[in-house]
């Protein structure tokens, strides 16, 4: 083999490797969830933890938030951090907490980016599109989820 045909082999391999790494790149591995934060401490506490994947402790904050005397604002966006705190730890209620949480904030994309996450984690693909559609129609970047949802169908 020639110097040059080896590299010209070489070359080629490297150029399909690294199509095959950007193809992979384009389909995430798992669905991204958000947080919302709020005025009150639980709310933003519970924000936090689901943004660093604390879904135990997000779920903690999030339902003191939902037991409290706070306002609707408030029990809006920590019913978005319970669907996503609860979808993570696989619970039953996951989907009456989703539901909620889209009831409370029918103009906020994060609620159904959450519910579209849980939906996808539970194997519904077509209700996830449908919900990720929605979050990108109200303006969420759900770009990375939306790609899943396609790479999976």
């Amino acid at each position: 083999m020639t110097t040059l045909f080896r590299t010209l082999v070489a070359g080629a391999a490297l150029t399909l490797t690294a199509g095959s790494a950007a193809l992979a790149q384009d389909c995430p591995a798992e669905p991204s969830f958000v947080g919302v934060s709020a005025p009150n401490s639980d709310v933003r506490a519970s924000a936090t933890r689901v943004n660093r994947g604390d879904w135990r402790v997000a779920e903690h904050f999030a339902r003191e938030a939902l037991d409290s005397r706070t306002s609707a604002r408030n029990k809006a966006a920590a019913a978005v951090n319970l669907c996503a705190a609860l979808a993570n730890q696989g619970s039953a209620d996951t989907a009456a907490a989703c539901d909620d949480a889209v009831t409370r904030n029918e103009e906020g994309w994060q609620a159904y980016n959450n519910r579209g996450a849980a939906f996808f984690l539970a194997g519904d693909l077509s209700a996830a599109t449908a919900d990720f559609a929605r979050a990108a129609e109200l303006g969420g970047d759900v770009a990375g989820n939306s790609a899943l949802a396609s790479c999976s169908s």
